[in-house]
């Protein structure tokens, strides 16, 4: 069986296309554990229990200097059960860079 190059080159981007869409699944299931933990300890619940992608871009890492592909992604979480607040963690990579969150009430 002979393949030509237009068939061969159509293989190898739909190739791409599945790796590229394998790896970011990796990486936001990383993005939920790290959200699911921050929320566990600063006693805070995660509502829909996902996170979603806002951004994607090219960008240098601080620590290494490599272009990363960096990702952020929206979560929102509530403090007492009442009001929804919006949260966002950022990953460089397959790693995570950090978390912000909207000001919420703490409960004592």
């Amino acid at each position: 069986m002979w393949f030509d190059l237009q068939a061969l080159i159509w293989i190898c981007v739909l190739a791409f296309v599945a790796l590229f869409w394998w790896q970011n699944l990796k990486v936001r299931e990383q993005a939920l554990v790290a959200v699911k933990r921050y929320c566990a300890k600063e006693m805070l619940q995660l509502l829909d229990q996902s996170v979603a992608l806002k951004s994607m871009r090219i960008k240098r890492s601080s620590d290494t200097g490599r272009l990363v592909l960096n990702r952020n992604y929206a979560f929102e979480f509530t403090s007492t059960g009442d009001e929804r607040y919006r949260g966002w963690i950022e990953m460089h990579g397959q790693r995570f860079a950090g978390i912000q969150t909207e000001p919420y009430k703490i409960v004592e």
